[in-house]
């Protein structure tokens, strides 16, 4: 799937990727750079009856993905504010020049 659910002000060039696990009760929503070389990633998953969200930070590099930062700050419950921390880090991560290491340390 490609649409974006959460709406966010993707930058251009970038990717977007939803994928559902029902297994797990998860789903995962993908922003991938042009260069596919970051990736900014919101996780939902279900505990009990309360929705979870969590907006992650990755790099690729030496052949598979590292996370950068995590979390970026605490789980979130409000998808408001789980769109607001994404779009931050979409846009941050789209006008730096600078490459991904230099934003956080493992």
């Amino acid at each position: 799937m490609t649409d974006d659910p959460f709406s966010l002000a993707v930058p251009e060039g970038w990717t977007v990727e939803t994928d559902v696990d029902t297994d797990e009760a998860s789903a995962k929503t993908v922003y991938e750079s042009p260069d596919s070389d970051r990736r900014v990633t919101i996780t939902e998953f279900a505990r009990g009856l309360t929705l979870y969200w969590w907006v992650d930070i990755f790099a690729f590099a030496d052949g598979e993905w590292h996370r950068r930062e995590v979390g970026l700050g605490d789980s979130y419950r409000d998808v408001g504010a789980v769109s607001d921390a994404a779009q931050d880090a979409l846009d941050r991560l789209a006008s730096s020049s600078e490459r991904i290491e230099s934003v956080a340390d493992d």
